[in-house]
């Protein structure tokens, strides 16, 4: 019995344990759930508006907003307007309401006759702790028909990157993964 296990090639057993690392590596990184209709007209209006931030991370909201703008005018997207906030009173609080800062960007949508928004929410925007530091993204995605409020598309995901990249990085390849299956006509 000993010669073998003597006989088994080394090369063999490096091999399948590489490919069971690898595998479970690649596997375990990225995690999406897509609902809704894939296929929009290019010629109807859209407008970016204000993402939720559960993060703790200050402003990963303003982030993720820069990211898919760039990303929905790749994709075709190029009557996109990007909700800008209003702040008539000069308060400085109204600024992190950002359920309020919302609907408000809802309300001048529709008052401006728009077609479709998109926003969504930032759950995870870090570095994981220990001796990695790998970068660790959790997002939604969800496009809204203005005129009915109600959600046409949406998707979520989670990803991690490796040690060497950043949060932002990571978010892009999260965001254009998320964005896949969505077909602009």
């Amino acid at each position: 019995m000993f010669i073998w296990l003597k006989r088994v090639n080394q090369f063999d057993i490096r091999r399948l344990i590489l490919i069971t690392v690898l595998l479970g590596s690649v596997s375990a990184c990225t995690t999406i759930d897509k609902y809704g209709r894939d296929t929009f007209e290019s010629s109807k209006t859209w407008i970016l508006l204000p993402f939720q931030n559960y993060s703790g991370t200050p402003r990963a909201g303003d982030k993720v907003e820069e990211i898919l703008a760039t990303l929905l005018r790749s994709k075709g997207i190029y009557n996109l307007q990007v909700y800008q906030y209003h702040n008539e009173k000069a308060e400085i609080w109204p600024i992190l309401d950002e359920r309020g800062n919302q609907d408000n960007a809802m309300n001048w949508a529709r008052q401006h006759n728009l077609t479709y928004g998109i926003t969504g929410n930032i759950e995870e925007w870090n570095y994981k702790t220990g001796v990695g530091g790998e970068p660790a993204v959790g997002l939604s995605i969800h496009v809204i028909e203005i005129s009915s409020g109600r959600v046409v598309w949406s998707a979520t995901g989670a990803k991690s990157g490796w040690s060497a990249e950043t949060v932002r990085g990571t978010a892009q390849k999260l965001l254009n993964d998320l964005l896949s299956d969505m077909e602009i006509k």
